[in-house]
């Protein structure tokens, strides 16, 4: 993926949100200011192991294993991906979302989310936060070359940042690395498809088809080279993701670096990380037990 790729899908990105973004930022910014922000979560999880779960199609082999890192990881779910982790009895500590269109509410509604905790930029739909009825913490998304969301942090600075990369768990993975977790895992993150499906069957996108997506999505596919040396279709978009995390991976820098592994076990997620099966990345770090509710409570009350 080119640079000028990079950047075409960050003008297109740009050009199509600004207004929105304006719009809901204005029409949040009470709910903001009466909100912590992920600011009040920088360290508090030092060293324990923290699952980013994404909502590709490679879900679908370690949902039946997940429970087993209950209170012994953090769990940082993309808002897609949290559907299919409540029919597995897991409930995860954070919910991210990303997207500041209405149309991430499907993979929000129809579930008791009373008990959770919904991750939010400062410009997502307002939809989104009547519809949530548990806890929100907020944050700006970072990108100092777009004039609108720098006005933004600007205007209510203390909520604190994470910075985009396309997909839901750029930001996931950006929050698991402030609050200190190490090591960090990834499952279902294939930012590709496979042969035959393009999410997870439990999600909420399970009906659409590779098919489908190269007939709307001609003009942005691309291919890439999967953790198996195949290659595997994707879209501009998550495969200058995949960019980003080579990029958050070597660059970003704290006292203590994280471990990060990819466990999702296929896609095209391979440089600067481990490759390693979910169980036995299971076995060898998700073994101590935790109250994660009760630090949660105390660094945001």
């Amino acid at each position: 993926m080119s640079k000028e790729y990079i950047q075409e899908v960050k003008t297109a990105t740009a050009q199509r949100f600004a207004d929105q973004w304006r719009f809901n930022f204005r029409s949040n910014r009470e709910a903001i200011k009466r909100r912590p922000g992920v600011q009040a979560l920088k360290n508090k999880f030092s060293g324990t192991p923290a699952i980013l779960v994404g909502a590709g199609p490679s879900l679908d082999k370690n949902l039946r294993y997940l429970a087993q890192a209950k209170e012994r990881a953090i769990f940082i779910s993309s808002d897609a991906a949290l559907k299919p982790l409540l029919r597995h009895g897991i409930e995860p500590e954070f919910v991210m979302a990303l997207d500041p269109q209405e149309e991430i509410a499907k993979f929000l509604t129809g579930i008791p989310n009373n008990k959770l905790r919904l991750v939010a930029p400062t410009i997502v739909h307002p939809r989104i936060l009547d519809l949530w009825e548990g806890d929100v913490v907020f944050y700006h998304k970072f990108a100092p070359d777009i004039p609108v969301l720098v006005q933004v942090q600007k205007e209510i600075p203390k909520v604190g940042v994470l910075t985009p990369g396309g997909s839901v768990l750029s930001v996931a993975y950006d929050l698991a690395f402030q609050i200190g977790s190490s090591p960090i895992i990834f499952v279902g993150q294939d930012l590709s498809y496979d042969k035959k499906n393009t999410y997870s069957r439990a999600g909420e996108n399970e009906g659409q088809t590779l098919g489908g997506i190269f007939v709307k999505q001609s003009e942005n596919i691309v291919y890439e080279k999967g953790i198996h040396g195949e290659i595997l279709a994707t879209l501009k978009s998550m495969s200058v993701s995949k960019q980003w995390f080579d990029w958050a991976f070597t660059t970003w820098k704290r006292p203590r670096p994280p471990e990060i592994f990819n466990c999702s076990e296929a896609g095209i997620l391979t440089d600067h990380c481990r490759l390693m099966p979910f169980r036995e990345v299971l076995l060898k770090h998700c073994v101590k037990k935790f109250n994660p509710t009760w630090i949660l409570k105390k660094a945001l009350r």
